[in-house]
């Protein structure tokens, strides 16, 4: 179950940095593709709450909506 915890962490903290690394590139680059990322990341999110991903990889999410101006209260269909 050790392992199984230590690979999650890994998962998380790639998938944090991925969110992260994609959003700065996108503001560098100018924001044309940021309508996608923000239904990407819409769809992150719902996901990251089935799959009870922690409450700092939710946040890291919600801040990158936030970045690109995406409205916080947007929720991908169930």
């Amino acid at each position: 179950m050790r392992t199984e915890q230590a690979d999650h962490d890994i998962f998380e903290t790639l998938l944090r940095r991925t969110i992260t690394e994609s959003v700065i590139k996108g503001l560098d680059h100018g924001i044309s593709g940021a309508t996608d990322l923000a239904t990407r990341l819409r769809h992150y999110a719902w996901r990251a709450r089935q799959e009870q991903l922690s409450p700092q990889t939710l946040q890291v999410i919600a801040s990158a909506r936030r970045l690109l101006g995406d409205r916080p209260r947007t929720r991908l269909a169930s």
